[in-house]
Protein backbone atom coordinates (compact mmCIF):
# COMPACT_ATOMS: atom_id res chain seq x y z
CA UNK A 1 0.00 0.00 0.00
CA UNK A 2 1.10 3.41 -0.31
CA UNK A 3 -0.13 5.93 2.30
CA UNK A 4 -0.60 8.55 -0.13
CA UNK A 5 -3.94 7.10 -1.22
CA UNK A 6 -4.86 7.27 1.95
CA UNK A 7 -3.74 10.59 3.01
CA UNK A 8 -4.33 14.21 2.29
CA UNK A 9 -1.62 16.42 3.84
CA UNK A 10 -2.49 18.85 6.36
CA UNK A 11 -3.11 22.86 5.78
CA UNK A 12 -2.98 23.88 9.64
CA UNK A 13 -0.88 26.87 10.65
CA UNK A 14 0.51 27.40 13.89
CA UNK A 15 -1.88 29.78 16.02
CA UNK A 16 -0.22 33.37 16.81
CA UNK A 17 0.54 33.62 20.28
CA UNK A 18 2.81 30.61 20.72
CA UNK A 19 6.83 30.61 20.46
CA UNK A 20 8.05 31.85 17.47
CA UNK A 21 8.87 29.18 14.54
CA UNK A 22 12.43 28.98 14.82
CA UNK A 23 11.87 27.86 18.20
CA UNK A 24 8.85 25.71 17.88
CA UNK A 25 8.03 22.00 16.73
CA UNK A 26 7.69 22.93 13.56
CA UNK A 27 11.82 22.03 13.84
CA UNK A 28 11.07 18.87 14.62
CA UNK A 29 8.52 18.01 11.60
CA UNK A 30 8.77 16.86 8.46
CA UNK A 31 5.32 17.01 6.27
CA UNK A 32 4.18 15.13 4.19
CA UNK A 33 2.70 17.81 1.10
CA UNK A 34 0.76 18.00 -1.87
CA UNK A 35 2.51 16.38 -5.00
CA UNK A 36 5.09 14.87 -3.19
CA UNK A 37 6.13 11.66 -2.32
CA UNK A 38 5.38 10.08 1.11
CA UNK A 39 8.75 10.14 3.55
CA UNK A 40 10.59 7.97 4.03
CA UNK A 41 9.79 5.85 7.91
CA UNK A 42 12.30 4.30 10.04
CA UNK A 43 12.31 2.27 13.18
CA UNK A 44 11.89 4.82 15.99
CA UNK A 45 10.37 7.58 14.21
CA UNK A 46 7.06 8.94 15.27
CA UNK A 47 4.09 9.58 12.77
CA UNK A 48 1.47 11.97 13.80
CA UNK A 49 -1.92 11.25 12.15
CA UNK A 50 -5.48 12.26 11.90
CA UNK A 51 -8.42 10.34 11.70
CA UNK A 52 -11.39 12.95 11.47
CA UNK A 53 -14.01 10.36 11.46
CA UNK A 54 -17.14 10.56 13.76
CA UNK A 55 -20.02 8.95 12.07
CA UNK A 56 -20.66 6.52 14.60
CA UNK A 57 -20.90 9.07 17.32
CA UNK A 58 -23.47 11.87 18.26
CA UNK A 59 -19.67 13.94 18.67
CA UNK A 60 -20.05 14.97 14.93
CA UNK A 61 -17.85 17.77 15.62
CA UNK A 62 -15.03 15.60 16.43
CA UNK A 63 -14.12 15.14 12.75
CA UNK A 64 -12.73 18.73 12.47
CA UNK A 65 -10.39 18.25 15.35
CA UNK A 66 -7.13 17.30 14.27
CA UNK A 67 -6.24 20.27 12.58
CA UNK A 68 -7.27 22.56 15.89
CA UNK A 69 -5.17 20.43 17.71
CA UNK A 70 -2.11 21.19 15.14
CA UNK A 71 -2.64 24.72 15.80
CA UNK A 72 -1.62 24.94 18.65
CA UNK A 73 0.76 21.90 19.14
CA UNK A 74 2.81 23.28 16.31
CA UNK A 75 2.99 26.77 18.30
CA UNK A 76 4.30 25.30 21.24
CA UNK A 77 8.20 24.51 22.10
CA UNK A 78 10.90 22.02 20.13
CA UNK A 79 11.66 18.99 21.61
CA UNK A 80 15.23 17.80 22.69
CA UNK A 81 14.83 14.56 20.47
CA UNK A 82 17.23 13.26 17.72
CA UNK A 83 14.03 11.20 16.17
CA UNK A 84 12.11 12.27 13.44
CA UNK A 85 8.58 13.29 13.54
CA UNK A 86 6.67 13.07 10.64
CA UNK A 87 3.07 14.80 10.22
CA UNK A 88 1.01 12.20 8.04
CA UNK A 89 -2.12 14.47 7.33
CA UNK A 90 -5.54 13.16 7.41
CA UNK A 91 -7.33 10.04 6.53
CA UNK A 92 -8.93 11.02 3.41
CA UNK A 93 -13.14 11.50 3.06
CA UNK A 94 -14.82 7.88 2.92
CA UNK A 95 -18.27 6.70 1.70
CA UNK A 96 -18.52 4.85 4.83
CA UNK A 97 -17.74 4.30 7.80
CA UNK A 98 -16.72 0.54 7.29
CA UNK A 99 -14.42 2.45 4.74
CA UNK A 100 -12.40 4.36 7.06
CA UNK A 101 -11.97 1.57 9.90
CA UNK A 102 -10.23 -0.27 7.09
CA UNK A 103 -7.92 2.51 6.00
CA UNK A 104 -7.61 3.00 10.04
CA UNK A 105 -6.46 -0.31 9.97
CA UNK A 106 -4.23 -0.24 6.65
CA UNK A 107 -2.50 2.88 7.65
CA UNK A 108 -1.74 1.99 11.53
CA UNK A 109 -0.46 -1.52 10.17
CA UNK A 110 2.05 0.14 7.63
CA UNK A 111 3.32 2.83 10.44
CA UNK A 112 3.95 0.10 12.52
CA UNK A 113 5.39 -1.96 10.19
CA UNK A 114 8.19 0.37 9.48
CA UNK A 115 8.90 0.66 13.47
CA UNK A 116 7.12 3.54 13.73
CA UNK A 117 4.95 5.30 16.82
CA UNK A 118 1.92 6.46 16.28
CA UNK A 119 0.34 9.64 17.95
CA UNK A 120 -3.75 9.37 16.85
CA UNK A 121 -5.74 12.77 15.94
CA UNK A 122 -9.78 11.61 16.54
CA UNK A 123 -11.77 11.16 15.60
CA UNK A 124 -14.06 9.47 18.12
CA UNK A 125 -12.70 6.74 20.12
CA UNK A 126 -14.20 3.80 18.77
CA UNK A 127 -11.26 4.71 16.03
CA UNK A 128 -9.08 2.58 18.88
CA UNK A 129 -10.60 -0.36 17.79
CA UNK A 130 -9.37 -1.01 14.41
CA UNK A 131 -6.10 1.06 15.48
CA UNK A 132 -5.51 -2.44 17.93
CA UNK A 133 -6.37 -4.66 15.00
CA UNK A 134 -3.13 -3.33 13.24
CA UNK A 135 -1.53 -3.79 16.30
CA UNK A 136 -2.28 -7.38 16.75
CA UNK A 137 -0.41 -8.10 13.42
CA UNK A 138 2.68 -7.30 15.07
CA UNK A 139 2.28 -8.32 19.10
CA UNK A 140 0.78 -10.57 20.95
CA UNK A 141 -0.48 -10.52 24.41
CA UNK A 142 -1.13 -6.47 23.53
CA UNK A 143 -2.43 -4.23 26.71
CA UNK A 144 -4.96 -1.54 25.91
CA UNK A 145 -5.28 1.45 27.95
CA UNK A 146 -8.47 3.90 28.18
CA UNK A 147 -8.47 7.14 29.89
CA UNK A 148 -11.82 8.03 29.71
CA UNK A 149 -14.97 8.67 33.00
CA UNK A 150 -17.26 6.42 31.31
CA UNK A 151 -16.66 2.70 30.27
CA UNK A 152 -18.06 2.28 26.72
CA UNK A 153 -19.61 -0.74 26.71
CA UNK A 154 -23.54 0.70 25.85
CA UNK A 155 -25.55 -1.90 23.86
CA UNK A 156 -26.84 0.70 20.87
CA UNK A 157 -28.61 -2.69 19.51
CA UNK A 158 -25.62 -4.12 18.77
CA UNK A 159 -24.22 -1.17 16.88
CA UNK A 160 -19.91 -0.55 16.79
CA UNK A 161 -20.08 3.10 17.84
CA UNK A 162 -17.80 5.72 20.55
CA UNK A 163 -20.52 4.04 23.39
CA UNK A 164 -20.31 0.74 23.19
CA UNK A 165 -16.92 -0.73 21.29
CA UNK A 166 -15.10 -1.99 24.65
CA UNK A 167 -17.33 -5.22 24.00
CA UNK A 168 -15.35 -5.57 20.94
CA UNK A 169 -12.37 -5.88 22.74
CA UNK A 170 -13.87 -7.87 25.42
CA UNK A 171 -14.35 -10.98 22.59
CA UNK A 172 -10.60 -11.17 21.98
CA UNK A 173 -8.76 -14.42 23.42
CA UNK A 174 -5.76 -13.57 25.77
CA UNK A 175 -2.85 -14.51 23.33
CA UNK A 176 -4.00 -11.60 21.20
CA UNK A 177 -5.37 -8.88 24.48
CA UNK A 178 -3.97 -9.41 27.55
CA UNK A 179 -5.49 -7.07 29.33
CA UNK A 180 -7.65 -3.74 29.46
CA UNK A 181 -6.76 -1.00 31.92
CA UNK A 182 -9.69 1.87 32.02
CA UNK A 183 -8.35 4.63 33.62
CA UNK A 184 -10.08 8.01 36.00
CA UNK A 185 -13.60 6.34 35.68
CA UNK A 186 -16.49 8.02 37.45
CA UNK A 187 -18.56 5.28 39.69
CA UNK A 188 -22.04 7.94 39.27
CA UNK A 189 -21.35 7.68 35.29
CA UNK A 190 -21.09 3.94 35.07
CA UNK A 191 -23.19 0.99 34.82
CA UNK A 192 -22.34 -1.38 37.86
CA UNK A 193 -23.09 -4.48 35.48
CA UNK A 194 -19.72 -3.00 33.11
CA UNK A 195 -17.69 -2.59 36.36
CA UNK A 196 -18.36 -6.27 37.53
CA UNK A 197 -17.71 -7.51 34.10
CA UNK A 198 -14.22 -6.27 34.02
CA UNK A 199 -13.18 -6.68 37.42
CA UNK A 200 -14.80 -10.98 36.77
CA UNK A 201 -12.56 -10.82 33.55
CA UNK A 202 -9.63 -9.63 36.28
CA UNK A 203 -8.91 -6.43 33.77
CA UNK A 204 -7.62 -3.29 35.47
CA UNK A 205 -9.72 -0.28 36.39
CA UNK A 206 -9.20 2.78 38.33
CA UNK A 207 -11.57 4.76 39.93
CA UNK A 208 -10.91 8.95 39.11
CA UNK A 209 -10.44 9.26 43.27
CA UNK A 210 -7.72 6.63 42.95
CA UNK A 211 -6.01 8.09 40.09
CA UNK A 212 -5.71 11.67 41.73
CA UNK A 213 -3.98 9.75 44.73
CA UNK A 214 -2.46 7.15 43.72
CA UNK A 215 -0.07 8.43 40.47
CA UNK A 216 2.56 6.12 41.24
CA UNK A 217 0.62 3.19 41.44
CA UNK A 218 -0.67 4.13 37.68
CA UNK A 219 2.42 4.46 35.83
CA UNK A 220 2.99 1.14 35.94
CA UNK A 221 -0.11 0.18 33.68
CA UNK A 222 0.97 2.73 31.04
CA UNK A 223 5.03 1.19 31.21
CA UNK A 224 2.84 -2.07 30.17
CA UNK A 225 0.44 -0.61 27.64
CA UNK A 226 0.69 -0.95 23.77
CA UNK A 227 -2.02 1.06 22.77
CA UNK A 228 -3.06 4.11 25.05
CA UNK A 229 -6.49 6.02 23.77
CA UNK A 230 -7.11 9.09 25.74
CA UNK A 231 -10.87 10.55 26.13
CA UNK A 232 -11.18 13.98 26.38
CA UNK A 233 -14.19 13.51 28.65
CA UNK A 234 -11.86 12.23 31.15
CA UNK A 235 -11.22 15.79 32.18
CA UNK A 236 -13.42 17.99 34.29
CA UNK A 237 -15.59 20.63 31.91
CA UNK A 238 -14.14 23.47 33.51
CA UNK A 239 -10.82 22.42 32.38
CA UNK A 240 -11.62 21.23 29.20
CA UNK A 241 -14.78 22.40 27.71
CA UNK A 242 -14.49 20.71 24.37
CA UNK A 243 -16.56 17.22 24.33
CA UNK A 244 -19.83 16.46 24.60
CA UNK A 245 -20.11 14.62 27.62
CA UNK A 246 -19.34 17.25 30.36
CA UNK A 247 -18.72 16.73 33.92
CA UNK A 248 -17.93 19.04 36.75
CA UNK A 249 -15.52 16.60 37.74
CA UNK A 250 -12.89 15.02 36.55
CA UNK A 251 -8.85 14.90 35.78
CA UNK A 252 -7.01 18.17 35.97
CA UNK A 253 -5.48 19.51 33.22
CA UNK A 254 -2.32 19.00 34.65
CA UNK A 255 -2.98 15.50 36.10
CA UNK A 256 -4.35 14.50 32.15
CA UNK A 257 -0.48 15.90 30.58
CA UNK A 258 1.14 13.85 33.32
CA UNK A 259 -0.13 10.52 31.94
CA UNK A 260 0.35 11.47 28.88
CA UNK A 261 3.90 11.34 29.83
CA UNK A 262 3.73 8.33 31.46
CA UNK A 263 2.75 6.78 27.98
CA UNK A 264 5.60 8.31 26.18
CA UNK A 265 8.22 6.94 28.31
CA UNK A 266 6.25 3.77 28.28
CA UNK A 267 9.11 1.50 25.97
CA UNK A 268 5.92 -0.58 25.15
CA UNK A 269 3.66 2.32 23.99
CA UNK A 270 3.30 2.08 20.23
CA UNK A 271 -0.12 4.02 20.12
CA UNK A 272 -0.94 7.01 21.74
CA UNK A 273 -4.42 8.54 20.72
CA UNK A 274 -6.63 11.70 21.76
CA UNK A 275 -10.13 11.08 20.75
CA UNK A 276 -13.80 12.76 21.37
CA UNK A 277 -12.60 16.42 21.35
CA UNK A 278 -15.45 19.30 19.99
CA UNK A 279 -13.76 22.36 20.17
CA UNK A 280 -14.82 24.07 17.45
CA UNK A 281 -16.12 26.69 19.69
CA UNK A 282 -13.61 26.20 22.92
CA UNK A 283 -10.42 26.72 21.38
CA UNK A 284 -8.62 26.47 24.98
CA UNK A 285 -9.54 22.81 25.05
CA UNK A 286 -7.86 22.34 21.26
CA UNK A 287 -4.81 23.72 23.25
CA UNK A 288 -5.04 21.27 25.80
CA UNK A 289 -4.58 18.48 23.61
CA UNK A 290 -2.01 19.87 22.00
CA UNK A 291 -0.14 20.05 25.11
CA UNK A 292 -1.11 16.14 26.08
CA UNK A 293 0.82 15.51 22.38
CA UNK A 294 3.58 17.23 23.41
CA UNK A 295 3.91 15.59 26.38
CA UNK A 296 3.81 12.34 25.13
CA UNK A 297 6.21 13.07 22.55
CA UNK A 298 8.86 14.85 25.20
CA UNK A 299 8.69 11.86 27.16
CA UNK A 300 8.99 9.42 24.08
CA UNK A 301 12.73 11.22 23.85
CA UNK A 302 13.37 10.29 27.28
CA UNK A 303 12.59 6.18 26.90
CA UNK A 304 15.75 4.23 28.56
CA UNK A 305 14.44 0.88 26.35
CA UNK A 306 15.04 -1.16 29.71
CA UNK A 307 13.23 -4.46 30.68
CA UNK A 308 14.07 -7.41 32.77
CA UNK A 309 16.21 -10.27 31.43
CA UNK A 310 16.69 -8.06 28.14
CA UNK A 311 18.80 -5.16 28.91
CA UNK A 312 20.23 -2.86 31.61
CA UNK A 313 21.12 -3.19 35.26
CA UNK A 314 19.00 -4.77 37.74
CA UNK A 315 18.53 -6.26 41.31
CA UNK A 316 16.37 -9.27 41.43
CA UNK A 317 14.32 -9.62 44.73
CA UNK A 318 12.83 -13.53 45.97
CA UNK A 319 10.28 -12.89 48.42
CA UNK A 320 8.45 -16.00 50.46
CA UNK A 321 4.84 -16.08 50.00
CA UNK A 322 1.97 -17.22 51.69
CA UNK A 323 1.25 -19.61 49.31
CA UNK A 324 2.89 -22.58 49.32
CA UNK A 325 5.28 -23.36 46.40
CA UNK A 326 4.93 -20.08 45.07
CA UNK A 327 7.64 -17.41 45.41
CA UNK A 328 7.07 -13.95 44.16
CA UNK A 329 10.48 -12.77 42.30
CA UNK A 330 11.11 -8.84 41.61
CA UNK A 331 13.03 -6.77 39.98
CA UNK A 332 14.25 -3.22 40.53
CA UNK A 333 15.95 -1.35 37.38
CA UNK A 334 19.01 0.62 38.95
CA UNK A 335 19.25 3.25 36.52
CA UNK A 336 15.44 4.35 37.02
CA UNK A 337 13.77 3.02 39.60
CA UNK A 338 11.53 1.01 38.28
CA UNK A 339 10.15 -2.15 39.20
CA UNK A 340 8.85 -5.12 37.30
CA UNK A 341 7.45 -8.57 38.83
CA UNK A 342 7.39 -12.31 37.29
CA UNK A 343 4.17 -14.50 37.71
CA UNK A 344 3.90 -18.16 37.44
CA UNK A 345 1.59 -19.23 34.26
CA UNK A 346 0.01 -22.39 33.21
CA UNK A 347 -0.56 -21.10 29.85
CA UNK A 348 2.49 -21.90 28.23
CA UNK A 349 1.17 -22.36 24.82
CA UNK A 350 0.36 -18.85 25.05
CA UNK A 351 3.45 -17.61 26.59
CA UNK A 352 6.50 -20.29 25.64
CA UNK A 353 7.65 -19.70 29.47
CA UNK A 354 7.04 -20.55 32.90
CA UNK A 355 6.58 -17.07 33.90
CA UNK A 356 5.48 -13.73 32.94
CA UNK A 357 7.27 -10.35 33.97
CA UNK A 358 4.90 -7.08 34.37
CA UNK A 359 5.35 -3.70 35.55
CA UNK A 360 4.83 -2.79 39.25
CA UNK A 361 5.43 -0.14 41.70
CA UNK A 362 7.27 -0.18 45.06
CA UNK A 363 4.29 -1.10 46.73
CA UNK A 364 4.07 -4.19 45.41
CA UNK A 365 7.17 -4.98 46.51
CA UNK A 366 6.55 -4.34 50.05
CA UNK A 367 3.12 -5.75 50.23
CA UNK A 368 4.87 -9.04 49.06
CA UNK A 369 7.59 -8.29 51.62
CA UNK A 370 4.48 -8.66 54.39
CA UNK A 371 3.28 -11.40 53.21
CA UNK A 372 -0.09 -9.23 51.68
CA UNK A 373 -0.44 -10.53 47.82
CA UNK A 374 -0.47 -7.54 45.86
CA UNK A 375 -3.37 -6.66 44.24
CA UNK A 376 -1.76 -6.66 40.74
CA UNK A 377 -0.03 -9.77 41.16
CA UNK A 378 -3.22 -11.81 41.92
CA UNK A 379 -5.47 -10.15 39.41
CA UNK A 380 -2.83 -11.42 36.46
CA UNK A 381 -2.30 -14.64 38.14
CA UNK A 382 -5.84 -15.23 37.71
CA UNK A 383 -5.53 -14.96 34.25
CA UNK A 384 -2.13 -17.11 33.43
CA UNK A 385 -2.87 -20.34 36.07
Amino acid sequence: MSPVDYLDPTDALPKIGGVGKDASTLLNTTFFKHGKSFPSIIDGEIVIVGFPESRNSSNKGASKSPDLIREFFYSLSSFPIKTKIIDAGNLKPTKTTKDSYSAIKDLADYFLSKGATLVVLGGTQELSYPIYQAIKLHRKSITASFIDSRIDMDDNNGEFCSTGYIKHFLDEPIENLFNISIVGYQGYLCDPNSIEMLNKMNHEIFRLGFVRGNYREIEPTFRDSDLVSFDLGAIRNSDCQGNIFPSPNGLYAEEACQLSRYAGLSDKTCCFGVFELNAENYPQSSHLSAQLMWHFIEAYSQRKLERPNSNGDFKKFIVESSTPEIEMVFYKSLSSDNWWMEIPTSLKDQFSNKSIIIACSYADYVAASKHEIPERWLRVYNKVV
